[in-house]
């Protein structure tokens, strides 16, 4: 079953349409539009500035819109304030109160405040959950970052809320930990089933985390799609730059299936752009090296630059014949080669697969 195929069997449980924000002549939100389904996990991700917080803040009430609308399970809350939004929120500062101790910060929302029986057991449920079992007493002064947040995400899990609201919930732990509990959460959200809509611009983290990414840019949607889409079929320059490394070749178009680099021609699974020069973009993981030479489609002999051992993959630096001025980052499992390592200086054949060389036109804003 395809991704699209699936999403639409899911009820929509959240809906912003052309949603818009000005900060006086700054365009925050552009009139976006996003539906997220019921139990998505689905990352905003963008560079500082884009318009994901805002568009965050909004969804949560703690900013009004200028323009559009947002509903919740069809119900339209563009103008309610945040206590009549079902939703739990994770800030990146943790925002934990440090007079409370963590069964205090973690009961703080729940209702009636009489009942402290049925309190003290939903902390001690919640706490097993987020593995912190037996810190109840503990105050946030006496907890490492990783553990605040795990405070943080069980408080704003306490009511059951419908939504779950994070922004940038791990920027500020350490690699280790920021993995660990990149995977915890993950588990954490399928398991609950609870939709969630997270603010990040850590490419990485969205494209393991998230059922679907929304890259955004300037206050706009440039694209929404499964990790595997993102990645391999970005929708514009901008989100091709923007997530993963890639290597750029300038192209001169020579058929609607072809273009020339230097005095090779390269022939391409997609549309070229209609005429005149075209960005060529290909992952470094997507070329080849072959074990020996062989006068095939796409493929070009190149000298080897650099070599840089990289553990489960080792990274090459070529520069193709024929193509001056170009340089290739390549990135080659060495059980895949077939052959003996590459050195320096020596001359090996490359392949630049036709399906995965994809073609911008050369004006295309990055």
């Amino acid at each position: 079953m395809k991704p699209a195929d699936y999403l639409q069997q899911l009820s929509e449980h959240l809906s912003v349409s052309d949603l818009s924000r000005r900060f006086g002549d700054f365009i925050a939100l552009d009139r976006v539009s996003l539906n997220v389904a019921k139990g998505e996990f689905v990352c905003l991700l963008g560079p500082s500035g884009c318009g994901k917080t805002t568009l965050l803040r909004l969804i949560a009430g703690l900013d009004m819109p200028d323009g559009g609308s947002i509903s919740l399970r069809k119900e339209d809350i563009t103008h309610a304030p945040p206590a009549k939004r079902d939703y739990g929120i994770v800030f990146q500062s943790y925002a934990l109160f440090p007079n409370l101790n963590v069964q205090d910060n973690i009961a703080y929302g729940l209702t009636p405040r009489r009942d402290k029986a049925r309190h003290q057991q939903r902390v001690r449920e919640l706490l097993d959950m987020v593995g912190l079992p037996g810190a109840e007493r503990k105050y946030p002064s006496q907890l490492s970052g990783g553990q605040q947040q795990r405070v943080a995400l069980a408080r704003a899990l306490a009511t059951s809320p419908g939504l779950l609201l994070l922004d940038e919930p791990l920027s500020a732990l350490d690699a280790r930990v920021r993995d660990k509990l990149r995977e915890e959460l993950k588990g954490l959200q399928k398991r609950l089933g609870v939709t969630t809509l997270m603010v990040t611009h850590d490419q990485e983290e969205a494209l393991a985390i998230a059922d679907r990414v929304v890259v955004m840019n300037a206050g706009r949607i440039e694209q929404v799609g499964t990790p595997a889409e993102i990645y391999r079929r970005p929708a514009s320059r901008f989100v091709a730059e923007f997530v993963g490394e890639a290597n750029w070749l300038q192209a001169e178009v020579t058929g609607s299936n072809t273009v020339c680099v230097g005095s090779h021609a390269l022939r391409l699974e997609q549309a070229a752009p209609a005429s005149g020069r075209a960005a060529l973009f290909l992952r470094p993981e997507d070329i080849i090296v072959k074990p020996r030479w062989e006068n095939a489609p796409n493929t070009v002999l190149a000298r080897v630059a650099d070599v840089s051992f990289g553990g489960a993959m080792t990274r090459l630096r070529l520069q193709p014949e024929g193509m001056p001025g170009v340089s290739l980052l390549a990135e080659v499992c060495p059980s895949m080669l077939n052959r003996q390592p590459v050195v320096p200086g020596e001359v090996v054949p490359v392949e630049l697969p036709a399906d995965r060389l994809l073609a911008y036109p050369e004006g295309a804003a990055c």
